[in-house]
């Protein structure tokens, strides 16, 4: 019998209402498309049957059901990948805003870079209430895409693909290729080519007029591999300058590659046409504003007044510093000179910042004497992030004092990506502000504490079987940071005398800094003592005793952060007073091992522990064996949630009490 057509009656349901339309058309085999439905939508449906003539009309058949797929969603917001070890990285997104009814997964897929071809993609899914995902078991030293949807009945829309690569086993070599370009009497465009395969965080440029001894540093932040150039700004005409290129990574800084000579053009007619015009419109302006001084005469004389009584201090703190012998260090527990000459020294000289070009913002840290505070600056043309120091009003003179030498220590330092570097200073109506590099996450002792993820959100912590945000590679990697820092240092011969996790800021790609930001701590956090304020649960046998500080009670006092840092932000000695431990480490007692804690650590805390100074390892040697562990890829400190898992403990109160 052959069939004429074939009518489908659909039917459905909406907020209670029934909408019935009917579909007729003729039929060729036993499949039919039905395009313009409604999305998200449940239909019924049944099929009957007709031909022409009379009496052609079949029986309805049975009732059956189907439901569109809803509309596929965006892809998450804030996406973003960053490394969190040599063998994983960290993708994160805003969190989702989901319904009770809503099945939402996300879904993301991620692939090397290096790999052509979907079968190298690996497609991973997380429930839609979970907004970071860690992804493991990867390569160093690779670079990987990633893109993200969310899914429900149907499947959402891709993200733009995010690149990032995995923290380098090795020191990357230098940028090679060096060129430059559309040089001015000003400036020049600087270009370069990196080596492939290698992880590179930033790119340092160094730069020093030919003959001159210091060279001016531009830290350049990669957050993508097509950034292969850099406008130098700010340069004096017809002045030939050197020029050197290093790139820099998780691991360290790559080897100076050689010296480049630049030279800019005399001084264009043009430049001299516009000083001109300036200097002629500061005529104009200086004899218009003869009357305005005269009436700010009598404030300038008050605000010279101040200056001077200001550069008293400052020139009284220099020299108390100079007075100082050997042994004596600063109060404050900043950096110090390990020798002090007692000849009046050269003048400090430093990089001067504009006041007007300093746009202060939050306060991030504060003290009874001094302030931290977050700002953006202007320096060589470029606008940064900065942490300004300031001294407060009623600062003492040993408070002024300690002021003028952290800023005559980090003067001489120089430049280095595991210290906190100096970008300058500014005097403004007599006081000193000093403008440091700002440390996007904060002190490495919070940091630790915030990645105790079984006690800040342990859904995330047994669903990812993990006590930490932070991987053994990382934490070592933190613990390699500060060994490459005090290294430094210490062939600087400076003497830190407060190394703790506190001290410890990390920065961009989360690469440890050595600092001190001294004037936020309480004084109850030091025991009292006629040379100043003592951390004492970090200091070494001799320095508690004799009030001796030498790099080796600093490599004492890294035995202690290095406890810190597999413990993810315990108390040292935990449930010991001070006073209890003047007594017992002259008799060998030492911090015991976290549970966590590979025996190759421990061992390493021991070495730094030894009674006799001269038996501790130098921080070069402790380097090497950090360096050595991290090339292994074993697990030294295991932050798998294991049964009956515990933190090391934190009493606040223990670490403020004398």
């Amino acid at each position: 019998m052959l069939w004429a057509g074939l009518e489908l009656s659909l039917k459905t349901t909406w907020d209670e209402h029934e909408i019935y339309f009917l579909l007729s058309f003729s039929v060729k085999g036993t499949t039919k498309r039905l395009d313009n439905l409604d999305p998200k939508t449940e239909y019924q449906f049944c099929v009957q049957l007709s031909r022409r003539g009379e009496g052609g009309e079949g029986h309805p058949g049975p009732q059956a059901s189907f439901m569109t797929a809803a509309l596929g969603l965006p892809p998450p917001e804030g996406l973003t990948l960053f490394p969190k070890s040599m063998t994983s990285l960290n993708l994160s997104w805003h969190p989702l805003t989901l319904r009770t009814e809503d099945d939402i997964r996300v879904e993301v897929e991620r692939k090397s870079v290096n790999d052509n071809g979907d079968k190298s993609s690996v497609i991973t899914q997380v429930p839609g209430n979970m907004s970071t995902l860690i992804i493991k078991d990867l390569e160093p030293r690779q670079q990987y895409m990633c893109r993200v949807r969310v899914n429900t009945r149907s499947q959402g829309e891709w993200s733009n693909y995010l690149y990032a690569w995995t923290f380098s086993d090795r020191i990357p070599p230098a940028p090679y290729n060096i060129r430059f370009s559309n040089t001015t009497d000003t400036s020049s465009v600087i270009s370069w080519t990196t080596a492939e395969g290698h992880s590179i965080s930033s790119i340092i440029i160094s730069y020093k007029i030919y003959g001159k001894a210091e060279y001016n540093h531009i830290d350049i932040i990669i957050k993508n591999t097509s950034i292969t150039q850099y406008n130098l700004k700010g340069l004096e005409p017809n002045t030939v300058y050197q020029v050197q290129i290093n790139a820099q990574n998780n691991i360290g800084l790559s080897n100076p590659n050689t010296s480049f000579e630049l030279k800019t053009l005399p001084e264009t007619k043009a430049s001299y046409e516009s000083k001109g015009g300036k200097m002629l419109l500061i005529a104009i302006l200086g004899s218009a504003g003869m009357t305005c001084v005269t009436i700010l005469l009598a404030f300038l004389i008050m605000l010279q007044l101040k200056r001077a009584n200001f550069q008293r201090r400052m020139a009284q703190a220099f020299q108390n510093v100079v007075r100082e012998e050997p042994a004596v260090q600063f109060n404050s527990g900043t950096l110090t000179l390990s020798r002090k000459a007692k000849n009046s020294p050269d003048p400090t000289i430093y990089p001067v910042l504009e006041w007007n070009d300093i746009k202060f913002q939050d306060v991030i840290g504060e003290g009874n004497f001094g302030q931290v505070l977050k700002a953006r600056i202007k320096k060589d043309g470029l606008r940064m992030d900065a942490a300004i120091k300031r001294m407060k009003e009623y600062a003492s003179k040993d408070d002024h004092r300690d002021f003028a030498g952290e800023l005559e220590v980090l003067c001489k330092l120089g430049h280095h990506p595991n210290i906190i570097n100096l970008l300058g200073a500014c005097e403004h109506r007599g006081y000193l502000y000093l403008a440091i590099e700002y440390a996007p996450h904060g002190n490495l002792l919070d940091f630790l504490r915030k990645s105790r993820v079984l006690e800040t959100d342990p859904a995330f912590a047994i669903a990812n079987s993990t006590a930490s945000t932070l991987s053994s590679q990382q934490l070592l990697h933190f613990a390699a940071d500060v060994a490459r820092g005090m290294d430094y240092l210490s062939q600087k011969q400076f003497i830190h005398r407060d190394l703790a996790a506190r001290n410890i800021l990390v920065g961009e790609n989360y690469v440890a800094k050595i600092a001190d930001f001294g004037l936020s701590r309480g004084q109850e956090v030091y025991v009292k003592k006629t040379m100043g304020r003592l951390p004492v649960r970090w200091m070494a046998i001799e320095s508690l005793n004799y009030s001796v500080y030498t790099t080796n009670s600093d490599v004492w006092s890294y035995g202690v952060l290095l406890w810190e840092i597999v413990s993810l932000g315990g108390t040292p000695y935990c449930g010991m007073t001070c006073a209890e431990l003047y007594e017992k480490l002259p008799q060998g007692y030492r911090l015991e091992k976290p549970l966590n804690c590979d025996d190759e650590v421990y061992d390493l805390m021991r070495q730094c522990w030894r009674e006799k100074p001269y038996e501790r390892p130098s921080f070069a040697q402790i380097l090497v064996s950090l360096n050595r562990m991290l090339e292994e890829r074993k697990t030294y400190v295991n932050t798998t949630l294991y049964e009956k898992f515990t933190y090391a403990g934190i009493d606040c109160s223990a670490e403020e009490a004398a």
